[in-house]
């Protein structure tokens, strides 16, 4: 299996031309999304059972002519999806070196570079934020394991105090709250843990998206008297939806008087709590017992990384250390720090290494710069789509996401059903990428403008070609009723 090293840089090489290729011709100017079936996706790309194995540059060969074309080119500035981050190529440098290295952080004497470094992005991360730098943490997937592992603090730690050993079966019902904007993924982790998605309560949302406080305070009042257990609330740096933050102030506050575990959800909109002019809206949560925060979305690190922060080190430590005998190797050296003891995972590959390069190169200023103007380009799309009379803007952005709807003509064609069908004939044009939603029981339009390489051109693009695929789709729909 081994390739001789002049033969391995022939292969780089070549894998680099096509890299760079694609960064040249398909950032703007092309589609970046075409549409393909599963079954072409896997004719393409299918391995026959007990294969002979194929010549390393024919298969990249392949790659060149196929991958980009089955992919969704997220790098883009015309792909607004879901809450993606473009990455950059600082990243994909860095993804190429922890492949050679091919650590596995488990134990320090496994990988110290990587455990170190991990230690040193920890550091960066929090104090960028305006958080605790002697917290403890550890770099995961996404924001789904760093729900799952914050949630499982904050039962270990609020919970019985036998959960480890007896789980929490003879415990009373714990009751966990977050808006009704909340991501999905907590009520996923409610579910892993035993602790049951019905026993998260979803508190009612003000008309700006945010919790609303008065009623977190009544739900856990009615909890009380009930008999319940109220253990944390999660409050949402950045929904989904529209990127609103919650008042972290006001939640804190709450915690304080219940004594309840005070969690923050920042996956997305973490990061922009490091501008001095956006700080105010953060206001509480630096006072967190525990956060999240993936710098693969708003820190424009390649994908996956999260970041998982709890104020108290020895509570995450608490939480997931176990060690058996064939891992104590190393463990009577006191300045080495195994990272397995504050995560699920024991296997672990060098996801610090692109966050460390990334804040190396470009540094605390740039990265700022580049946030502040995803917000700038999101205020922007705010302003063309209030001054189109085709469509109506939803919110004012908070952070970079914004919500809109093309407006319906057509007398029996509604603005839900007309928005439902343009977001399918985004997917099948191809030159632009975004992601709808349901905001108050209707489909809308949703643009996410994390992408440091977006500029104002790009939006106004976006616009012409909604504006484009609107009139298409009303045209279609209205042959359609007469």
């Amino acid at each position: 299996m081994e390739i001789s090293n002049k033969d391995f840089k022939k292969l780089i090489y070549q894998a680099t031309d096509m890299i760079t290729d694609w960064y040249d011709k398909k950032l703007r100017g092309s589609k970046i999304y075409n549409n393909k079936s599963p079954a072409e996706i896997r004719e393409t790309f299918k391995i026959k059972s007990k294969n002979k194995g194929t010549k390393a540059h024919e298969v990249i060969k392949k790659l060149e002519k196929n991958l980009i074309d089955s992919s969704n080119f997220n790098p883009s500035p015309n792909y607004y999806g879901y809450i993606t981050g473009g990455g950059n190529q600082i990243g994909i440098i860095a993804e190429y070196i922890k492949a050679a290295l091919n650590q596995n952080n488990l134990k320090w004497h496994s990988a110290p570079a990587n455990s170190e470094i991990e230690k040193i992005v920890i550091e960066w991360i929090s104090e960028f934020i305006g958080y605790n730098q002697k917290c403890g943490g550890v770099l995961v997937s996404g924001g789904s394991v760093a729900n799952l592992m914050n949630i499982a603090v904050m039962r270990k730690v609020k919970g019985g105090k036998k959960i480890k050993e007896k789980g929490i079966y003879k415990e009373k019902v714990m009751r966990v709250y977050v808006s009704e904007e909340g991501h999905s993924s907590i009520d996923k982790a409610m579910d892993i843990l035993g602790l049951g998605s019905e026993n998260l309560v979803k508190v009612k949302r003000d008309k700006n998206f945010k919790i609303q406080i008065n009623e977190l305070e009544k739900e856990i009042n009615h909890d009380l008297k009930s008999g319940l257990k109220p253990i944390g609330v999660i409050g949402i740096a950045g929904t989904t939806n529209t990127g609103s933050v919650d008042p972290m102030d006001e939640i804190e506050k709450v915690c304080k008087k219940f004594d309840l575990w005070f969690m923050v959800d920042a996956a997305y909109g973490g990061p922009a709590a490091g501008l001095k002019e956006h700080k105010s809206l953060f206001k509480g949560m630096e006072k967190a017992d525990s956060i999240l925060l993936n710098p693969h979305k708003w820190m424009f690190v390649p994908f996956e990384v999260a970041c998982v922060l709890v104020k108290n080190q020895q509570q995450l430590k608490n939480t997931f250390s176990l060690i058996p005998e064939y891992l104590m190797g190393g463990a009577d050296i006191d300045e080495r720090e195994d990272l397995m003891n504050y995560s699920i995972q024991l296997s672990k590959d060098f996801k610090a290494l692109k966050v460390w390069m990334t804040i190396e190169v470009y540094g605390h200023s740039v990265i700022s710069k580049a946030i502040r103007n995803d917000i700038e380009m999101a205020l922007y799309a705010y302003e063309k789509i209030k001054n189109n009379d085709l469509f109506k803007a939803l919110h004012k952005p908070e952070l970079s996401i914004f919500c809109f709807k093309y407006i319906s003509k057509l007398k029996n064609i509604s603005d839900d059903i007309l928005n439902k069908k343009i977001i399918e004939e985004i997917e099948k044009d191809g030159r632009v990428f975004l992601s709808g939603t349901v905001i108050d029981k209707e489909n809308v339009l949703r643009i996410n403008c994390i992408n440091h390489r977006r500029n104002k051109k790009d939006i106004d693009f976006l616009i012409r070609v909604l504006e484009e695929i609107g009139s298409k789709v009303e045209d279609k729909l209205g042959n359609l009723s007469v």
